[in-house]
């Protein structure tokens, strides 16, 4: 049996072979695939079964169950998907990076599915970490500079990939400084949270101080959404609870707008909601006016914190390009230093890496390292994934259970 894993480097490249063997095109390489049955397993695929969940109130995913599909967990919601595959008995499987934004219990399970099946059809994963591989596949195809199909052994694809890290560059500085900031930024005191009478949080206590660089983590649906909604967002269940924000009690006086104002944020979600064309330099002033797009003139001064800012990163050249016409890595770089523009106290990064591949996540985690050594800036980055290269000070973890999530300090590392 075939198995194949595809490095999604370029993502392009990757999309017009999968479409051309779902079209049954004859593809070098691949002829033993032509005219078999072939299912996908993707994220595309599973959003258009929430769909239909949304139209008619159930799934075929999740016949005879009581709960809508919509209530599972990511990883609950892939491992229905792929039962529902495997039932239509197909020839070959394209599993489009499949354990990407799930926690490392939930891939461990999917993993030990897919072993378990390994020898009914062959598998074309689609991966951009190299970890993510499945351990009984041991070819791996690649593109050239030509776009050109290469196959190689596992073996010599981890050799001869690199290490991707650039060199420390200078972060621009703080066009002011934020006055009257304490030394707590957040402090949860016994927190705890329910929806719907369900446990999500139990007795949560974490506190953030200025300057800390803070890992995030824990298993999918542990809460650490909620938390995040809680300190940047206006969720409810921030509200009656021992909840302190640069000092003071959630709920006594300050709104959204002011505790926003000291936060800078960071979600791959965000490049989905800048629809007009603005360029990259007014992409990164925005960030100094709080708003979506740059909507005014930008000031000579405004111009020049932005130049210094495209240097840092290496876009100096890219200044008067459109935005939205980058590639998905460079939109997230520039998303981070519009965050990190007015070197707010507080700085969220939620899953920056999420579906990049191994060179572009270090790529990331680099500019996020400079960031944290080279400013006062607090910081807090969520993950479900332990990052290669990271160096956070701490990490709090959430462990989920029946009665809802405990969260602990699990390392402390001397910041160096």
């Amino acid at each position: 049996m075939t198995h194949i894993a595809i490095y999604a480097e370029d993502h392009k490249l990757v999309s017009q072979l999968i479409d051309d063997l779902k079209k049954d095109k004859k593809v070098p390489g691949f002829e033993e695939f032509q005219h078999k049955k072939g299912l996908e397993h993707s994220e595309a695929v599973l959003q258009s079964f929430i769909k239909e969940d949304q139209k008619h109130g159930n799934s075929v995913l999740v016949n005879g169950q009581d709960r809508s599909f919509r209530t599972f967990s990511s990883g609950e919601k892939r491992k229905a998907l792929l039962e529902f595959l495997l039932k239509k008995e197909p020839e070959y499987l394209i599993l489009d990076d499949p354990f990407d934004c799930l926690d490392v219990q939930s891939v461990a399970s999917f993993k030990s599915r897919l072993a378990e099946v390994k020898s009914d059809f062959a598998m074309l994963q689609i991966f951009r970490r190299e970890e993510d591989i499945l351990a009984f596949i041991d070819k791996v195809l690649t593109f050239d500079s030509d776009g050109k199909v290469i196959l190689k052994n596992k073996s010599d694809f981890s050799e001869n990939k690199k290490q991707f890290l650039d060199e420390v560059k200078t972060i621009p500085p703080a066009p002011k400084v934020f006055e009257n900031i304490p030394e707590s930024l957040i402090k949860l005191q016994k927190v705890n949270v329910s929806y719907e009478n369900r446990p999500i949080l139990t007795n949560i206590s974490w506190e953030v101080k200025r300057g800390e660089f803070w890992k995030l983590t824990g298993p999918n649906g542990s809460g650490k959404t909620t938390i995040l909604s809680m300190v940047y967002g206006d969720n409810p269940k921030a509200y009656g609870v021992d909840l302190f924000l640069f000092g003071k009690k959630k709920g006594s006086g300050e709104s959204v707008w002011d505790i926003k104002k000291k936060i800078g944020y960071f979600s791959p979600a965000l490049t989905e909601m800048f629809n007009r064309r603005n360029t990259v330099e007014d992409m990164v002033i925005s960030g100094l006016v709080d708003s979506v797009g740059l909507y005014q003139k930008p000031s000579d001064k405004q111009k020049a914190l932005a130049k210094q800012w495209l240097e840092t990163l290496g876009f100096q050249e890219k200044a008067k390009k459109v935005f939205n016409d980058l590639p998905n890595l460079e939109k997230r770089m520039l998303l981070i230093a519009r965050a990190m523009i007015k070197h707010p106290p507080l700085l969220i990064l939620d899953e920056p890496s999420t579906a990049l591949d191994d060179k572009s996540a270090l790529k990331i985690t680099n500019l996020i390292n400079q960031i944290a050594a080279q400013s006062d800036t607090a910081i807090i980055y969520v993950s479900h994934r332990k990052e290669k290269g990271l160096n956070p000070d701490f990490e709090y973890e959430l462990f989920p259970s029946e009665n809802g999530s405990t969260g602990k300090v699990v390392s402390k590392v001397n910041k160096q």
